[in-house]
């Protein structure tokens, strides 16, 4: 039973006729203008015949106070930059300014301005801030702190030895050419190589290095020393691949994406990779919380740990075809495909209690010989939800690649039988 009130003041919810029993008693605070829970609470009761119960629940308005995405930023394959509404779920434009190709990761400040990079400069809104050195920029160099306000760009220095940032203070308010200062993270510890992503949280800075470590450094003018460090392997179930994406939740909650996609490999995606009979095939993800110190992990989300065998169906002496029998996939089964991702590339939203991940992975099914069917590779582009209260995964919306696709998934030379009748034109279903 429910009774919605669209008051924003306290009051008197009365069920009546209630069975004698035990109940929960749950209240929610929406902001339907912008589709957030702003906050929740609970209260068990016991109801007696012929007594009335009452109880009261109190609620923190956590979308008071929260940081919160108002748009979705998308990647179209190969690097066309789109704007989506959260609610609607429709592409949307801008006044005075358009993504197209901007280089690198857009990010979007607390009060909805996007940053961006085109070239040699960075922009926000379509205004130019500041001409910066875009030579040596990591794979993600570009990071909002909505506690302090400020902006961060992520580069290393000339020798690949160091990890250099610039922090832009106050950048909505900035004006042009503003001067950011300076921090360097030394990275001898550690022997940093490659720098997929990092997130910052006040005095905290996290840096994802060598696809598959994540370490945990005091913002200082000058870093040489690693406060903690985790890798993929020492998490339990143990992840494989890379790093793909990180942001600090409001409370503290490190977010780290992990996606594991390739053939053979796991840190190669679909593009036009050569698929062979009893091959291994990869296409997984988890979404993986951590304390905010890196000691704990607090919860694994949407990975596929064990592998399946994906096999062709029968066989066919009548006509030339190529002989299929079976590979082996780290990959969703396909009642999973819900609850499991299939490779997670970016968290395009931060909602109170909720992320919106971008997921581009595939599934494959093999020729059905007695059927006459080719087999397939079914590509998939969507918006996964996590619920940060309950931890449920849900997906949000599935785009068809004519619409949108974060990457090309293409396996060279297919995974037909053959083109020829009377296979031509006729694929196995996806299973």
């Amino acid at each position: 039973m429910t009774k919605p009130r669209k008051e924003l003041w306290g009051g008197v919810i009365e069920f009546g006729d209630l069975e004698p029993g035990k109940y929960t008693a749950t209240a929610e605070a929406w902001n339907l203008g912008e589709n957030i829970l702003e906050g929740s609470g609970s209260i068990e009761i016991t109801v007696r015949a012929g007594e009335t119960t009452d109880c009261n629940i109190a609620m923190i308005l956590e979308g008071q106070t929260a940081y919160y995405s108002k748009y979705m930023i998308l990647t179209n394959d190969p690097n066309v930059k789109k704007l989506y509404n959260y609610t609607t779920m429709q592409e949307i434009s801008i006044e005075d300014f358009t993504l197209g190709g901007a280089s690198y990761n857009p990010v979007e400040d607390r009060e909805g301005k996007i940053y961006y990079i085109i070239d040699v400069t960075l922009h926000r809104n379509g205004e130019l801030l500041s001409q910066i050195d875009t030579s040596n920029l990591i794979k993600n160099p570009l990071y909002y702190d909505s506690k302090t306000d400020s902006l961060w760009l992520a580069s290393f220095d000339s020798g690949m030895s160091f990890v250099n940032f610039s922090v832009f203070e106050n950048p909505s308010a900035a004006t042009s050419n503003p001067n950011p200062y300076k921090i360097s993270y030394e990275d001898s510890f550690p022997g940093i190589t490659s720098c997929q992503a990092f997130a910052v949280k006040e005095d905290n800075i996290y840096i994802a290095y060598n696809n598959s470590n994540i370490l945990l450094a005091k913002k200082n003018t000058y870093i040489s020393n690693t406060e903690a460090t985790i890798t993929l392997s020492n998490i339990t179930p143990a992840l494989s691949g890379e790093v793909t994406d990180m942001a600090v939740l409001e409370d503290g909650t490190v977010a780290v994406l992990v996606r594991s996609i390739g053939v053979t490999s796991e840190t190669k995606v679909f593009d036009y990779t050569v698929l062979n009979d009893k091959d291994t095939v990869y296409s997984r993800g988890a979404l993986v919380l951590l304390s905010s110190d890196l000691s704990k992990v607090e919860k694994v989300l949407g990975w596929t740990d064990s592998p399946r065998t994906i096999s062709a169906t029968g066989e066919d002496t009548e006509n030339s075809v190529k002989e299929w029998t079976s590979i082996e996939a780290y990959i969703p089964e396909y009642e999973e495909r819900g609850t499991h991702f299939y490779g997670p590339v970016k968290i395009v939203a931060i909602r109170p209690k909720e992320l919106v991940i971008a997921d581009c992975g595939a599934n494959f099914v093999l020729p059905d010989y007695d059927g006459k069917k080719n087999g397939k590779i079914y590509a998939h582009n969507r918006l996964m939800t996590v619920n940060l209260r309950n931890f449920a995964i849900g997906c949000k919306k599935e785009f068809s690649e004519s619409e949108l696709k974060f990457h090309n998934l293409t396996i060279s030379g297919g995974i037909e039988a053959t083109s020829s009748s009377p296979y031509y034109g006729n694929y196995v279903d996806e299973k």
